[in-house]
């Protein structure tokens, strides 16, 4: 049932309030024009860990430990009735009992009867706090990838500039480019691979795998693991990358 239905049904006097409120997943309560609870759905109950008595008849400031007691939020509540106006997902982060620190989000209309001049108010509550985690988190992601694309294109366009074109083909300046190009490439997703595998041994059987053709062209001794941090990576993933193509140039 959506809250247009609930909105409808409660016009309609021979309804039973309580019967209605109940069928909404999301914890709700039902405010007389003075901001005292005459209704509270059983979510609400069961999410907020209080009792009928703890609830009806007291005013929604005195709720709890005083969460919704806020001066902004009472305003808004006392000029929403009045107005016949709206307030959509009001934040309010509180350190809830039995809840912990949550982040709910308010929602409150007003209910005019056509048969007599009362005005009900309900408020419905949604907790938030999750989904604004997960939003927080993506947000941080984004900024994240923002920078290393960033990084990574100005590390690129450094490797264009650096390439030497004195005495080569264009032939020869794409090959040295793409292969340091190469190089970078696999430095960023080993440094950010999300199994995290960024060892200094990783590293160097990557880079060095297109030139083992034989079984003792490369020989790497074994020794402790080392480990490397994301920015160091990329920057010893290009050393390694010179050091086996001079090799193979002139002899090591």
């Amino acid at each position: 049932m959506s809250m247009e239905d609930i909105y409808h049904l409660l016009r309609s006097s021979h309804v039973q309030a309580q019967g209605i409120v109940d069928t909404v997943a999301d914890p709700m309560l039902v405010l007389d024009e003075a901001l005292r609870v005459q209704v509270a759905s059983r979510s609400f109950y069961e999410t907020f860990k209080v009792d009928c008595d703890d609830t009806v008849g007291r005013y929604i400031y005195e709720l709890g430990n005083g969460q919704w007691d806020i001066p902004e939020l009472r305003d808004l509540l006392v000029r929403v009735i009045p107005k016949s106006e709206a307030i959509v997902n009001y934040e309010v982060q509180h350190d809830f009992p039995e809840l912990g620190s949550r982040t709910m989000l308010l929602t409150a209309r007003t209910l005019r009867h056509p048969n007599h001049a009362g005005r009900t108010l309900l408020l419905t509550f949604v907790d938030a706090t999750e989904q604004l985690k997960r939003e927080s988190a993506h947000n941080m992601l984004f900024h994240e990838l923002r920078h290393r694309i960033k990084n990574f294109l100005a590390v690129a366009q450094s490797l264009a500039r650096q390439t030497m074109t004195e005495g080569r083909s264009a032939e020869e300046y794409r090959d040295a480019f793409l292969g340091r190009f190469s190089a970078l490439i696999q430095a960023e997703e080993l440094a950010f691979a999300e199994d995290r595998e960024s060892g200094l041994l990783a590293l160097i059987e990557r880079l060095l795998a297109p030139y083992m053709m034989g079984a003792k062209t490369v020989v790497i001794e074994p020794g402790p693991y080392v480990n490397l941090p994301s920015s160091t990576t990329m920057t010893l993933g290009l050393v390694i990358h010179e050091l086996a193509t001079n090799a193979v140039k002139y002899g090591a």
